[in-house]
Protein backbone atom coordinates (compact mmCIF):
# COMPACT_ATOMS: atom_id res chain seq x y z
CA UNK A 1 0.00 0.00 0.00
CA UNK A 2 1.56 3.09 -0.68
CA UNK A 3 2.02 5.94 1.59
CA UNK A 4 -0.20 9.14 1.62
CA UNK A 5 2.96 11.56 0.69
CA UNK A 6 1.30 14.82 2.73
CA UNK A 7 -0.24 14.37 6.05
CA UNK A 8 -2.08 17.07 8.07
CA UNK A 9 1.83 18.31 9.32
CA UNK A 10 3.17 18.48 6.15
CA UNK A 11 1.24 20.59 3.48
CA UNK A 12 2.81 20.35 0.17
CA UNK A 13 4.84 23.42 -0.42
CA UNK A 14 5.55 22.93 -4.15
CA UNK A 15 3.21 25.98 -5.55
CA UNK A 16 5.59 27.90 -3.10
CA UNK A 17 8.64 26.63 -4.55
CA UNK A 18 7.67 26.19 -8.21
CA UNK A 19 5.94 29.50 -8.53
CA UNK A 20 2.59 28.65 -9.83
CA UNK A 21 -0.04 25.81 -10.03
CA UNK A 22 1.48 24.31 -13.46
CA UNK A 23 4.61 23.72 -12.77
CA UNK A 24 4.25 22.49 -8.81
CA UNK A 25 1.70 19.90 -10.80
CA UNK A 26 4.54 18.75 -13.07
CA UNK A 27 6.76 19.00 -10.45
CA UNK A 28 4.96 16.66 -8.28
CA UNK A 29 4.13 14.04 -10.78
CA UNK A 30 7.87 14.38 -11.94
CA UNK A 31 8.72 13.18 -7.91
CA UNK A 32 6.32 10.51 -8.85
CA UNK A 33 6.90 9.61 -12.08
CA UNK A 34 10.53 10.74 -13.29
CA UNK A 35 10.16 9.38 -16.30
CA UNK A 36 7.28 11.22 -17.10
CA UNK A 37 6.36 12.39 -20.60
CA UNK A 38 5.22 15.99 -21.56
CA UNK A 39 1.67 14.35 -21.96
CA UNK A 40 1.47 13.04 -18.87
CA UNK A 41 2.96 16.15 -17.04
CA UNK A 42 0.41 17.83 -19.04
CA UNK A 43 -2.18 15.32 -17.80
CA UNK A 44 -1.21 16.08 -14.19
CA UNK A 45 -1.12 19.94 -14.34
CA UNK A 46 -4.89 19.79 -15.41
CA UNK A 47 -3.81 21.36 -19.07
CA UNK A 48 -3.64 20.40 -22.81
CA UNK A 49 0.19 19.25 -23.87
CA UNK A 50 -0.40 22.17 -26.48
CA UNK A 51 -0.67 24.29 -23.59
CA UNK A 52 2.53 22.83 -21.62
CA UNK A 53 4.36 23.24 -24.83
CA UNK A 54 3.53 26.80 -25.37
CA UNK A 55 5.42 27.54 -21.68
CA UNK A 56 7.72 25.02 -21.93
CA UNK A 57 9.15 24.40 -25.49
CA UNK A 58 10.46 20.87 -24.66
CA UNK A 59 10.60 18.82 -21.44
CA UNK A 60 14.25 19.79 -21.01
CA UNK A 61 13.22 23.46 -20.67
CA UNK A 62 10.33 22.03 -18.30
CA UNK A 63 12.80 20.38 -16.30
CA UNK A 64 15.77 23.40 -16.02
CA UNK A 65 12.83 25.67 -14.66
CA UNK A 66 11.87 23.34 -12.00
CA UNK A 67 15.69 22.37 -11.31
CA UNK A 68 16.14 26.26 -11.25
CA UNK A 69 13.45 27.09 -9.07
CA UNK A 70 14.55 23.97 -6.88
CA UNK A 71 18.16 25.26 -6.41
CA UNK A 72 16.62 29.37 -5.11
CA UNK A 73 14.39 26.33 -2.62
CA UNK A 74 17.72 24.95 -1.04
CA UNK A 75 19.46 28.66 -1.07
CA UNK A 76 16.58 30.20 0.86
CA UNK A 77 15.82 27.26 3.08
CA UNK A 78 19.82 27.75 4.10
CA UNK A 79 19.08 31.60 4.41
CA UNK A 80 16.55 31.40 6.27
CA UNK A 81 18.28 28.93 8.57
CA UNK A 82 21.05 31.56 9.71
CA UNK A 83 24.25 28.87 9.98
CA UNK A 84 26.30 31.73 11.82
CA UNK A 85 24.36 31.95 14.34
CA UNK A 86 23.69 29.80 17.90
CA UNK A 87 25.62 27.06 18.71
CA UNK A 88 26.69 24.68 15.52
CA UNK A 89 24.38 21.57 16.60
CA UNK A 90 21.58 24.02 16.97
CA UNK A 91 22.27 25.89 13.66
CA UNK A 92 22.40 22.40 11.61
CA UNK A 93 19.22 21.40 13.50
CA UNK A 94 17.59 24.07 11.70
CA UNK A 95 19.16 23.61 8.30
CA UNK A 96 18.38 19.65 8.45
CA UNK A 97 14.68 20.83 9.16
CA UNK A 98 14.39 23.26 6.13
CA UNK A 99 15.78 21.44 3.85
CA UNK A 100 14.28 18.02 4.84
CA UNK A 101 11.39 19.85 4.11
CA UNK A 102 12.06 19.92 0.56
CA UNK A 103 13.28 16.74 -0.17
CA UNK A 104 9.47 14.85 -0.97
CA UNK A 105 9.48 18.20 -3.31
CA UNK A 106 13.27 18.80 -4.79
CA UNK A 107 14.92 15.43 -4.61
CA UNK A 108 13.94 13.46 -7.52
CA UNK A 109 15.07 16.30 -9.63
CA UNK A 110 18.29 15.69 -8.83
CA UNK A 111 18.00 12.52 -10.88
CA UNK A 112 16.78 14.40 -13.91
CA UNK A 113 19.39 15.06 -17.22
CA UNK A 114 20.18 18.67 -17.31
CA UNK A 115 22.24 20.07 -20.32
CA UNK A 116 25.81 21.21 -19.64
CA UNK A 117 25.28 25.02 -19.59
CA UNK A 118 22.57 24.64 -17.00
CA UNK A 119 24.19 22.38 -14.65
CA UNK A 120 27.05 24.95 -14.81
CA UNK A 121 24.61 27.79 -14.13
CA UNK A 122 22.60 26.11 -11.01
CA UNK A 123 25.85 25.25 -9.40
CA UNK A 124 27.08 28.90 -9.59
CA UNK A 125 23.32 29.64 -8.01
CA UNK A 126 24.34 27.44 -4.94
CA UNK A 127 28.04 27.51 -4.59
CA UNK A 128 28.15 30.44 -1.72
CA UNK A 129 25.28 28.48 -0.26
CA UNK A 130 27.08 25.27 -0.47
CA UNK A 131 30.47 27.59 1.52
CA UNK A 132 28.34 28.54 3.99
CA UNK A 133 27.48 24.77 5.24
CA UNK A 134 31.24 24.18 4.75
CA UNK A 135 31.75 26.64 7.57
CA UNK A 136 29.16 25.32 9.60
CA UNK A 137 30.67 22.38 9.62
CA UNK A 138 33.77 23.46 10.19
CA UNK A 139 32.76 25.69 12.88
CA UNK A 140 31.16 23.23 14.52
CA UNK A 141 34.85 20.97 14.33
CA UNK A 142 36.59 23.48 16.06
CA UNK A 143 34.26 23.75 18.45
CA UNK A 144 34.47 20.30 19.43
CA UNK A 145 30.68 19.33 18.69
CA UNK A 146 31.23 17.66 15.00
CA UNK A 147 33.37 14.65 14.28
CA UNK A 148 36.41 15.98 12.86
CA UNK A 149 37.08 12.83 10.82
CA UNK A 150 33.78 13.60 8.35
CA UNK A 151 35.01 15.65 5.51
CA UNK A 152 32.09 19.12 5.01
CA UNK A 153 32.34 17.91 1.42
CA UNK A 154 30.60 14.41 2.17
CA UNK A 155 28.51 16.00 4.31
CA UNK A 156 27.31 17.90 1.34
CA UNK A 157 27.51 14.87 -0.43
CA UNK A 158 25.22 12.98 1.93
CA UNK A 159 22.95 15.92 2.14
CA UNK A 160 22.79 16.50 -1.62
CA UNK A 161 21.47 11.90 -1.86
CA UNK A 162 19.83 11.97 1.10
CA UNK A 163 17.69 14.38 -0.20
CA UNK A 164 17.28 11.77 -3.74
CA UNK A 165 16.62 9.15 -1.43
CA UNK A 166 14.31 10.79 0.82
CA UNK A 167 12.16 11.79 -2.37
CA UNK A 168 12.52 8.04 -3.86
CA UNK A 169 11.61 6.84 -0.54
CA UNK A 170 8.17 9.03 -0.63
CA UNK A 171 7.64 8.28 -4.13
CA UNK A 172 7.27 4.45 -3.36
CA UNK A 173 5.39 4.69 -0.63
CA UNK A 174 8.14 3.26 1.38
CA UNK A 175 8.05 6.26 3.97
CA UNK A 176 6.10 9.34 4.60
CA UNK A 177 7.12 13.06 3.90
CA UNK A 178 7.62 13.44 7.94
CA UNK A 179 9.60 9.79 7.87
CA UNK A 180 11.51 10.35 5.52
CA UNK A 181 12.59 14.15 6.47
CA UNK A 182 12.95 12.74 9.77
CA UNK A 183 15.34 9.85 8.99
CA UNK A 184 17.45 12.30 6.98
CA UNK A 185 17.71 15.03 9.82
CA UNK A 186 18.81 11.74 12.34
CA UNK A 187 21.46 10.17 9.48
CA UNK A 188 23.05 13.50 9.06
CA UNK A 189 23.26 14.55 12.83
CA UNK A 190 24.41 10.83 14.12
CA UNK A 191 27.12 10.78 11.56
CA UNK A 192 28.16 14.33 12.52
CA UNK A 193 27.75 14.91 16.01
CA UNK A 194 29.72 13.64 18.74
CA UNK A 195 26.85 13.16 21.19
CA UNK A 196 24.40 12.66 17.32
CA UNK A 197 22.62 9.40 19.21
CA UNK A 198 21.48 11.06 22.27
CA UNK A 199 20.44 14.21 21.17
CA UNK A 200 18.03 12.68 18.61
CA UNK A 201 17.26 9.98 21.82
CA UNK A 202 18.69 6.84 19.62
Amino acid sequence: MVAAPYGRSSPDPTVEVFGDAVAAAAARHLALAPAASMQELAAAAGVSRATLFRRFPSRAALVAQLCRAAAEAFVRAVEASVPEEGPAPEALDRVLEGLGRLAAVVGLLGLQPLHEHVEIELLARTAATEERLRRLVRRGQEDGHFRVEVDPEWVLTMLTWLLVGAGDSVRLGRLTVDAAQRHLVTTIETVLNRDGAERRGA
